[in-house]
Protein backbone atom coordinates (compact mmCIF):
# COMPACT_ATOMS: atom_id res chain seq x y z
CA UNK A 1 0.00 0.00 0.00
CA UNK A 2 1.32 3.43 -0.91
CA UNK A 3 2.03 6.06 1.71
CA UNK A 4 -0.79 8.50 2.30
CA UNK A 5 -0.62 11.99 0.84
CA UNK A 6 -2.58 15.18 1.12
CA UNK A 7 -2.53 18.29 -1.03
CA UNK A 8 -2.70 21.82 0.29
CA UNK A 9 -3.30 24.86 -1.88
CA UNK A 10 -2.31 28.22 -0.44
CA UNK A 11 -5.28 30.55 -0.70
CA UNK A 12 -4.10 33.26 1.67
CA UNK A 13 -3.11 36.47 -0.16
CA UNK A 14 0.65 36.83 -0.53
CA UNK A 15 3.60 35.59 -2.52
CA UNK A 16 2.64 31.92 -2.09
CA UNK A 17 -1.01 32.35 -3.09
CA UNK A 18 -2.03 29.70 -5.61
CA UNK A 19 0.92 27.38 -4.94
CA UNK A 20 0.01 23.73 -4.54
CA UNK A 21 1.96 21.53 -2.13
CA UNK A 22 1.91 17.79 -1.53
CA UNK A 23 2.53 16.28 1.90
CA UNK A 24 3.63 12.64 1.92
CA UNK A 25 3.51 10.42 4.97
CA UNK A 26 6.88 9.35 6.39
CA UNK A 27 7.81 5.69 6.26
CA UNK A 28 6.43 3.53 9.07
CA UNK A 29 9.83 3.46 10.79
CA UNK A 30 10.35 7.21 10.50
CA UNK A 31 6.81 7.88 11.72
CA UNK A 32 7.29 5.61 14.72
CA UNK A 33 10.60 7.28 15.62
CA UNK A 34 9.05 10.73 15.19
CA UNK A 35 6.05 9.73 17.33
CA UNK A 36 8.30 8.42 20.10
CA UNK A 37 10.26 11.68 20.16
CA UNK A 38 7.05 13.71 20.15
CA UNK A 39 5.35 11.74 22.91
CA UNK A 40 8.54 11.75 24.98
CA UNK A 41 8.96 15.51 24.64
CA UNK A 42 5.34 16.19 25.53
CA UNK A 43 5.35 13.88 28.56
CA UNK A 44 8.57 15.48 29.86
CA UNK A 45 7.13 18.99 29.59
CA UNK A 46 3.49 18.77 30.69
CA UNK A 47 2.20 19.50 34.16
CA UNK A 48 0.88 16.80 36.50
CA UNK A 49 -2.78 17.29 35.49
CA UNK A 50 -2.04 16.86 31.78
CA UNK A 51 0.29 13.94 32.51
CA UNK A 52 -2.46 12.05 34.38
CA UNK A 53 -4.75 12.66 31.43
CA UNK A 54 -2.22 11.66 28.75
CA UNK A 55 -0.75 8.50 30.27
CA UNK A 56 -3.83 6.33 29.59
CA UNK A 57 -3.93 7.69 26.03
CA UNK A 58 -0.26 6.83 25.44
CA UNK A 59 -0.75 3.40 27.01
CA UNK A 60 -3.68 2.72 24.69
CA UNK A 61 -1.61 3.82 21.68
CA UNK A 62 1.17 1.37 22.62
CA UNK A 63 -1.34 -1.41 23.28
CA UNK A 64 -3.19 -0.83 20.00
CA UNK A 65 -0.02 -0.92 17.88
CA UNK A 66 -0.19 -4.70 17.77
CA UNK A 67 -3.97 -4.87 17.20
CA UNK A 68 -4.17 -2.64 14.09
CA UNK A 69 -7.87 -1.86 14.52
CA UNK A 70 -9.63 0.17 11.88
CA UNK A 71 -11.75 3.21 12.66
CA UNK A 72 -14.84 1.18 11.77
CA UNK A 73 -13.91 -1.53 14.29
CA UNK A 74 -13.42 1.04 17.03
CA UNK A 75 -16.80 2.63 16.26
CA UNK A 76 -18.49 -0.78 16.27
CA UNK A 77 -16.85 -1.78 19.58
CA UNK A 78 -17.74 1.48 21.27
CA UNK A 79 -21.24 1.68 19.81
CA UNK A 80 -20.67 5.35 19.01
CA UNK A 81 -21.61 7.18 15.85
CA UNK A 82 -19.07 8.48 13.37
CA UNK A 83 -20.01 12.10 14.14
CA UNK A 84 -19.31 11.61 17.86
CA UNK A 85 -15.99 9.90 17.13
CA UNK A 86 -15.04 12.61 14.63
CA UNK A 87 -15.82 15.45 17.04
CA UNK A 88 -13.98 13.78 19.90
CA UNK A 89 -10.99 13.08 17.67
CA UNK A 90 -10.90 16.75 16.65
CA UNK A 91 -10.89 17.77 20.34
CA UNK A 92 -8.00 15.42 21.09
CA UNK A 93 -6.07 16.60 18.04
CA UNK A 94 -6.40 20.24 19.12
CA UNK A 95 -5.48 19.40 22.71
CA UNK A 96 -2.43 17.33 21.74
CA UNK A 97 -1.18 19.88 19.20
CA UNK A 98 -1.57 22.67 21.78
CA UNK A 99 0.67 20.67 24.14
CA UNK A 100 3.23 20.19 21.38
CA UNK A 101 3.29 23.90 20.51
CA UNK A 102 3.93 24.74 24.18
CA UNK A 103 7.19 22.78 24.19
CA UNK A 104 10.50 24.59 24.65
CA UNK A 105 11.82 25.87 21.33
CA UNK A 106 14.60 23.27 20.90
CA UNK A 107 12.22 20.36 21.52
CA UNK A 108 9.60 21.88 19.24
CA UNK A 109 12.15 22.44 16.47
CA UNK A 110 13.30 18.81 16.69
CA UNK A 111 9.70 17.64 16.27
CA UNK A 112 8.68 20.07 13.52
CA UNK A 113 11.70 19.91 11.18
CA UNK A 114 10.99 16.37 9.92
CA UNK A 115 7.44 17.44 9.05
CA UNK A 116 8.65 20.05 6.58
CA UNK A 117 10.79 17.37 4.94
CA UNK A 118 7.54 15.58 4.01
CA UNK A 119 6.45 18.52 1.87
CA UNK A 120 6.97 18.97 -1.85
CA UNK A 121 5.66 21.48 -4.36
CA UNK A 122 3.92 20.85 -7.66
CA UNK A 123 6.22 22.45 -10.23
CA UNK A 124 3.64 23.27 -12.90
CA UNK A 125 0.24 24.80 -12.17
CA UNK A 126 -2.62 22.49 -13.08
CA UNK A 127 -0.61 19.27 -13.10
CA UNK A 128 -0.32 16.74 -10.32
CA UNK A 129 2.62 14.60 -11.36
CA UNK A 130 5.91 16.50 -11.16
CA UNK A 131 6.90 17.56 -7.64
CA UNK A 132 10.10 18.60 -5.92
CA UNK A 133 10.83 18.52 -2.18
CA UNK A 134 10.65 22.02 -0.73
CA UNK A 135 13.81 21.20 1.24
CA UNK A 136 15.75 21.33 -2.05
CA UNK A 137 15.25 25.10 -2.14
CA UNK A 138 13.21 26.46 0.79
CA UNK A 139 13.63 30.12 -0.10
CA UNK A 140 12.48 29.64 -3.69
CA UNK A 141 9.43 27.48 -2.97
CA UNK A 142 8.19 29.05 0.27
CA UNK A 143 8.08 32.83 0.49
CA UNK A 144 5.63 33.43 3.35
CA UNK A 145 6.01 32.37 7.02
CA UNK A 146 2.30 31.50 7.10
CA UNK A 147 2.93 28.88 4.41
CA UNK A 148 5.55 27.18 6.57
CA UNK A 149 3.07 27.03 9.44
CA UNK A 150 0.28 25.70 7.18
CA UNK A 151 2.50 22.94 5.79
CA UNK A 152 3.73 21.90 9.24
CA UNK A 153 0.16 21.91 10.58
CA UNK A 154 -1.10 19.63 7.78
CA UNK A 155 1.91 17.32 8.05
CA UNK A 156 1.38 17.13 11.82
CA UNK A 157 -2.26 16.12 11.30
CA UNK A 158 -1.25 13.48 8.75
CA UNK A 159 1.25 11.94 11.18
CA UNK A 160 -0.76 12.04 14.40
CA UNK A 161 -4.01 10.42 13.33
CA UNK A 162 -2.72 6.95 14.26
CA UNK A 163 -2.14 8.22 17.79
CA UNK A 164 -5.49 9.97 17.91
CA UNK A 165 -7.38 6.89 16.67
CA UNK A 166 -5.81 4.72 19.37
CA UNK A 167 -6.87 7.21 22.02
CA UNK A 168 -10.61 6.97 21.51
CA UNK A 169 -11.36 4.94 24.66
CA UNK A 170 -10.23 7.94 26.73
CA UNK A 171 -11.88 10.69 24.74
CA UNK A 172 -14.88 11.20 27.02
CA UNK A 173 -12.63 11.86 30.03
CA UNK A 174 -10.35 14.08 27.95
CA UNK A 175 -13.22 16.17 26.55
CA UNK A 176 -14.73 16.54 30.02
CA UNK A 177 -11.39 17.75 31.40
CA UNK A 178 -10.86 20.18 28.52
CA UNK A 179 -14.35 21.61 28.94
CA UNK A 180 -13.85 21.94 32.69
CA UNK A 181 -10.54 23.74 32.13
CA UNK A 182 -12.23 26.16 29.72
CA UNK A 183 -15.01 26.83 32.24
CA UNK A 184 -12.46 27.38 35.02
CA UNK A 185 -10.55 29.84 32.86
CA UNK A 186 -13.75 31.74 32.11
CA UNK A 187 -14.67 31.95 35.78
CA UNK A 188 -11.10 33.02 36.71
CA UNK A 189 -11.21 35.92 34.25
CA UNK A 190 -12.05 39.11 36.14
CA UNK A 191 -15.17 40.87 34.99
CA UNK A 192 -14.63 44.32 33.57
CA UNK A 193 -17.22 46.95 34.02
CA UNK A 194 -18.16 49.24 31.17
CA UNK A 195 -16.68 52.72 31.21
CA UNK A 196 -19.12 55.42 32.33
Amino acid sequence: MARRTTDIKITEPGRDQGKLFKITEMSAFDTEEWAEKTINAVLRNVDRKDLLLLLPVVYTYIQDLSENKTVEQVIEEKGEGKATISQATEYLSIYFSSLVFQLPFDALKQIMEPLLNCCSIYLSPGQTELTEPVSNNFSQYIEEPSTIFALKREAFKLHTDFFIKGSRPHLAQLISTINQTIENQKSDTPQTSPKP
